[in-house]
């Protein structure tokens, strides 16, 4: 890496972390102040305390972290671009570059490592970090809310040979309890089929299965009480992870995402939330293209006037992207179409934008 990606990439670095860092600070403070009254209320009819709803409540942004990081990355590198040019246009140190050969692209080229690499982050935190939280702020968000951690209408599935489908109405991940508990399996032959119904079950650590409350088991025409589900791979969490297919698809993995496509191809919201998977990370480097332009200026009286379009370009982007979300969520345009269009549109006029910068 030459001197100068070195120094400029530093700049950028350090103006990123920055962004990110009051993004965060700011999203967190702004929820927290929104919602405060609520969570205080909630824990009081749970019962908790000051101390306790504070640990709570630490634990819970601590696991939004990631998810915040996935959603605010794009708006702290583009933040972060327009920062190091005008750090380095204050300090006059643009028009010393361009005066020994450099294109203007050659010194804004770190900005884009910087945007391919948060673009990168991002996409490793939706696959390896995101998921493992998503199910945990989907109970504790239900707790703060409604004063439970419970998750309904649970549904797993397992195909082949034998097809089994389990159902419960509620599940506690906290108490491992289940309520209003059915299984259906179905053999090779239309006969064989059984049942099993039981208006509660709670997890036997020691058994490793399903201990049910009334538990019945029907086979034909036959119906015996039951006291155990059978079911010794369905443990708690497993539910949990099965949960996820109530989660918002954005807090799923990509290898998540495609499972679930697979298996619920008529949930538009899935589909979408898989492509944009790929194309908000881009956004990374969309951003910057759309923005630096429009940063680098030479005219006297014309900062102002380029920064707002910068941020003009920007705010078009975000809108057209959000309108799209909402189209392709609602079954308007096809997911594909609406999670692709404002990348293929702000991407090719930042391309153009970013390779006619005056030098």
């Amino acid at each position: 890496m030459k001197l100068l990606d070195r120094y400029v990439g530093r700049i950028a670095l350090g103006a990123f972390t920055a962004s990110l860092l009051f993004f965060l600070f700011l999203s967190v403070l702004v929820d927290l102040l929104n919602n405060l009254p609520r969570y205080a209320d909630r824990a009081a009819r749970q019962g908790l305390g000051g101390f306790d709803l504070a640990l709570y409540l630490g634990l819970y942004y601590v696991k939004l972290l990631p998810v915040l990081f996935t959603t605010m990355t794009p708006f702290a590198t583009v933040i972060a671009g327009m920062f190091t040019v005008a750090r380095l246009q204050h300090a006059n140190e643009v028009v010393p570059m361009l005066f020994v050969g450099r294109s203007i692209q050659r010194v804004l080229r770190p900005l884009l490592w910087l945007g391919l690499v948060a673009g990168l982050a991002m996409a490793g935190c939706w696959q390896w970090v995101v998921p493992h939280v998503g199910a945990a702020l989907a109970s504790d968000e239900t707790f703060l809310r409604h004063g439970s951690a419970v998750q309904k209408f649970l549904v797993h599935e397992v195909h082949g040979a034998e097809t089994q489908r389990f159902y419960v109405h509620e599940f506690d991940p906290v108490a491992s309890t289940l309520l209003k508990v059915e299984l259906l399996v179905q053999g090779t032959l239309a006969n064989d089929v059984s049942r099993t119904r039981a208006a509660s079950a709670q997890w036997d650590a020691e058994h490793r299965d399903w201990r049910l409350t009334d538990g019945w088991l029907l086979r034909g025409k036959l119906e015996t009480p039951q006291q155990w589900l059978g079911r010794p791979d369905l443990t708690p969490a497993v539910l949990v992870q099965q949960s996820r297919d109530t989660i918002d698809p954005e807090t799923l993995s990509y290898t998540e995402l495609l499972e679930l496509a697979e298996r619920r191809p008529n949930r538009a919201d899935v589909r979408l939330a898989l492509h944009r998977h790929v194309t908000y990370p881009l956004a990374n480097l969309l951003l910057l293209l759309l923005a630096l332009p429009m940063a680098v200026f030479y005219e006297r009286g014309s900062r102002v006037e380029r920064v707002l379009g910068a941020m003009g370009l920007c705010g078009g982007y975000m809108m057209l992207d959000l309108t799209c979300q909402s189209l392709g969520q609602n079954g308007l345009v096809h997911p594909v179409v609406a999670a692709w269009t404002p990348t293929i549109l702000f991407g090719s006029l930042g391309a153009v934008l970013f390779g006619s910068t005056r030098t």
